[in-house]
């Protein structure tokens, strides 16, 4: 009589050497909270700016180099951050100026 077929499944050396996809990295919280500093400043404390974007941009590059998903995120606060403040440098400038 011919012996029943095995019916456990034994991985493979490919398949035990990929379990299964690789775990979400988590979100950068510089990214995050550079974003939020740099939004702020658009409306209010416009030097704020400057702070959002050096905290952005810490959140981008630990991004770039694989640490935290986010980069998006930090090179969008980034910019909107020095865009505060370059308005707001400018206001303060003309403001003086008269």
């Amino acid at each position: 009589m011919d012996e029943p077929a095995h019916t456990s499944h034994q991985p493979s050396g490919a398949e035990a050497s990929f379990p299964g996809p690789a775990p979400r990295l988590p979100f950068s919280q510089l990214a995050i909270w550079g974003f939020v500093i740099s939004c702020v400043s658009l409306f209010v404390f416009g030097f704020l700016g400057t702070v959002g974007a050096i905290i952005s941009a810490q959140g981008a590059r630990a991004a770039m180099r694989g640490r935290a998903r986010g980069k998006g995120l930090g090179l969008a606060g980034f910019v909107i951050g020095a865009v505060a403040f370059l308005f707001w440098a400018i206001a303060f400038m003309v403001s003086r100026s008269h």
